[in-house]
């Protein structure tokens, strides 16, 4: 093996390293309560390295969540591309099993948990500017995408509408991720928060529901009828 060949697996590995390290110690403490020691600490290379290699923390940040972004956006993607290729087009069922299916199954682990849902939440707690930063960059195409699909499934909704059930799609979706335990706990163990395929299913059809209630915006008030006055005719 050359020098060189030896030099960038050696990189490479220790680039893969401090990926992983921030990935668990963010989805832990979050983005403030980590410093650059931490990560170089449990990754067993010099904090040097983490300005060398991505310009600093929130670079670092930025890696890896665009990493656990892409398998989740391919995999709805090409989940909404089946369900589409269907005959008369994706039930709304489909289009919102879609985009919640990898959410729970692509990020969640044996234990029912999701270290990139839990990721999310634990930044989202922190109101930073770099998540929201960080979410716009990578879902604000794929999520327009699917108000799109959600819209034609439900024309007699307006857009604002929609908006808003997909926001309430996001949180039920999250909290589920986020916190599979509460449910074990509340049901004495009957709801098994490992089982992402129960998840989903029980979600799908409520969520299902949701959008299908009706419109909440106010009816458009009836003109007001003008009387007519009657003139009078000279002559």
């Amino acid at each position: 093996m050359s020098e060189k060949v030896a030099v960038d697996k050696k990189s490479n590995s220790s680039r893969e390293k401090l990926i992983s390290s921030a990935e668990a110690l963010f989805a832990e403490r979050g983005f403030d309560g980590v410093s650059v020691r931490d990560i170089a600490k449990m990754a067993g290379v010099n904090s040097a390295l983490i300005r060398y290699y991505f310009k600093g923390k929130e670079g670092l940040l930025s890696e890896v969540y665009t990493r656990l972004c892409e398998p989740l956006k391919r995999e709805r993607q090409r989940l909404l591309t089946e369900y589409s290729q269907e005959k008369g087009g994706p039930t709304l069922e489909k289009v919102i099993e879609a985009f919640i299916k990898p959410s729970l199954e692509v990020t969640t682990d044996k234990n029912g948990r999701s270290g990139f849902t839990r990721l999310r939440a634990i930044l989202s707690a922190e109101n930073s500017a770099l998540l929201e930063q960080l979410v716009a960059e990578n879902f604000d195409a794929s999520s327009r995408m699917f108000v799109g699909a959600l819209k034609r499934c439900l024309p007699k909704l307006s857009r604002d509408e929609i908006f808003w059930r997909f926001h309430f799609l996001l949180g039920a979706t999250y909290y589920t991720g986020a916190g599979p335990q509460r449910i074990r706990i509340l049901s004495a163990g009957r709801c098994d928060p490992s089982n992402p395929k129960a998840a989903t299913r029980h979600l799908v059809t409520f969520l299902a529901a949701g959008f299908r209630a009706e419109s909440t915006q106010s009816p458009p008030r009836p003109a007001k009828k003008v009387a007519r006055k009657k003139t009078r005719l000279a002559g």
